[in-house]
C-alpha cells in the first residue's frame, strides 16, 4: 500500500506538530507564570523556560533531519552534527544513546535514515533503556538500530505500518513514520526489516 502525496504529507506534518506540542506549550505556560510571580516562583518559572525551549530547539533541529530538507541534501553529511542532534533529541525523552559507527561518511540521505530509525527505537521504550545504532560500511552501508530497556516492545500499529499495511485504526502520528522510514530506505535501494526478543527490538536497513 502506498499513501497518496498529500495524505503523506498531512500525516507527517502531524507527527511534528505531535513532537513539539508538549514543550512548546510548556514555554506558553511558564511565560504566563513569569507574569504573575517574583520571587522564587519566577525564577522556577524561568528555569521552566529555559529547559522547555532547549527542549523544543533539540527537537526541532532533529525533526528537521528526519523528515525536512536537510535530508535531502547533496554530499556527505557532517557525523559528529548529525550524532549531536540525535544525542539532543534522545536527551528530550527517556532513554540514552549509543554509537559504534564503522563508516569514513555518509550521505545525508543514510543519517536521514539513521534519524528515522533512531525515532523508531525510542518509541519502542517504555522506560529508561538504550537505543544502540550499529553502522557499518563495505560495498553498501547497512544500519542497526537496537532498543533494549524494561518493556521494551513493538506495539501492533507500528508492525502493520512497517509492513506498508494500514493500522486497524487508521494512521495517526505514531504510525505514519514507520510506514515513512521504510519508504526512504526504499528510496535508496535498501532492504528494511525487524526483529523482536524479550525486551529488544531491533532494525535493520541494509542495502543503502
Amino acid at each position: 500500500m502506498l499513501l497518496e502525496p498529500n495524505r503523506l504529507a498531512s500525516y507527517l506534518a502531524s507527527k511534528i506538530c505531535h513532537d513539539l506540542v508538549s514543550p512548546v506549550g510548556a514555554a506558553a505556560s511558564a511565560l504566563d507564570f513569569m507574569q504573575e510571580t517574583t520571587g522564587e516562583m519566577r525564577d522556577e518559572a524561568e528555569n521552566l523556560l529555559e529547559t522547555s525551549t532547549n527542549r523544543s530547539l533539540a527537537r526541532l533541529q532533529f525533526l528537521r533531519y528526519a523528515f525536512g530538507s536537510m535530508g535531502l541534501s547533496k554530499g556527505a553529511a557532517e557525523l559528529h552534527e548529525a550524532k549531536s542532534i540525535a544525542e539532543g533529541y534522545v536527551a528530550t525523552h527517556k532513554g540514552r544513546i549509543e554509537w559504534n559507527i564503522l563508516a569514513e561518511s555518509l550521505s545525508f540521505a543514510q543519517v536521514r535514515v539513521m534519524m528515522n530509525m533512531v525515532m523508531l527505537g525510542m518509541a519502542c521504550l517504555s522506560r529508561d533503556g538504550v537505543v544502540k545504532v550499529d553502522i557499518n560500511q563495505s560495498d553498501t552501508t547497512t544500519i542497526i538500530v537496537e532498543a533494549t530497556g524494561l518493556k521494551a516492545r513493538l506495539s501492533p500499529s507500528v508492525k502493520t505500518a512497517l509492513n506498508h499495511e494500514e493500522p486497524e485504526d487508521g494512521w495517526d502520528p505514531m504510525t505514519i513514520q514507520p510506514y515513512f522510514t521504510t519508504m526512504i530506505v526504499e528510496e535508496l535501494g535498501g532492504h528494511f526489516a525487524f526483529r523482536e526478543a524479550e525486551e529488544l527490538v531491533e532494525f535493520t536497513a541494509e542495502g543503502l
